[in-house]
């Protein structure tokens, strides 16, 4: 990496989950490999391209000496063809969101590093997971960026899991942090010319099906808009960018969401 004609040797590396070796995580530390430097979780969409999640935040990393670290949630984990659970929190047997939080732990544990402010970033299916994640987790964050997402839960408390939130204790065995959200940052970010590539329709006989998966819109700038409207009024204030002639793309999405925390920074 080099930034102002000095060049800066990023460390990374990557491990299996001490606690459940069918999960693993990739890492980048902070150059200056200081305790107390924040750290960002980077989630990945559903190609489990983690590696790749994680280096799209080197540049962030060394101008702002931050630790990225980038869980890889593995597709067929309780049973061939199934790759969703994880953007959805829970699937038979795993509570995804206890899941990051005891590799993040573990981070930590290995590095010796402290309980530093921790920022959310998921794209795509990643950003389901973000989305899910900060609203139930909120006080564990000091931001989240939501980027372009092919499905959303809405803040509303008369749509059942998951399109809304009515129903979710029994679901997942969480509630909406309501008083965490009130103080989380979050941003909104899609391209503009990312609205339906990639959305995916599930038929009854999914795990993850429901008859309201619909209603926050036809494709992607509906559902964000949609979300952006839910946050609104419950009293949130998100962030929303659209970003010119961008389509489904981490790179320039990954670059946009390092200028939304470097402000929360």
């Amino acid at each position: 990496m080099r930034l102002g004609g000095d060049a800066i040797a990023l460390e990374k590396g990557v491990a299996d989950h001490e606690a459940d070796s069918r999960f693993a995580y990739a890492w980048t530390l902070a150059p200056s490999r200081r305790p107390d430097r924040p750290l960002l979780i980077a989630v990945h969409g559903s190609a489990r391209d983690h590696l790749q999640t994680r280096d799209a935040f080197d540049d962030l990393a060394a101008r702002q000496d931050i630790n990225v670290f980038a869980p890889l949630f593995p597709a067929d984990v309780t049973h061939p063809g199934y790759s969703d659970g994880y953007k959805f929190l829970r699937e038979p047997g795993i509570d995804y969101a206890m899941l990051l939080e005891s590799m993040v732990a573990a981070f930590r544990a290995r590095f010796a590093l402290g309980s530093q402010p921790a920022y959310l970033f998921g794209f795509s299916g990643g950003a389901q997971f973000a989305l899910r994640y900060a609203l139930v987790a909120a006080g564990k964050l000091s931001g989240a960026v939501i980027a372009a997402p092919g499905a959303v839960t809405l803040l509303d408390t008369e749509l059942p899991w998951w399109p809304g939130v009515d129903g979710i204790e029994r679901a997942i065995g969480r509630s909406v942090d309501r008083k965490g959200l009130e103080g989380l940052p979050l941003h909104l970010l899609i391209g503009a010319n990312d609205s339906d590539q990639g959305l995916v329709t599930r038929g009854p006989d999914h795990p993850e099906y429901s008859p309201y998966a619909d209603i926050a819109g036809a494709n992607r700038h509906q559902r964000m808009e949609a979300l952006k409207e839910s946050l609104e009024k419950s009293g949130l204030k998100p962030g929303f960018e659209y970003l010119d002639r961008v389509g489904h793309e981490l790179g320039p999405v990954a670059v946009a969401a390092a200028g939304a925390i470097e402000k929360w920074l």
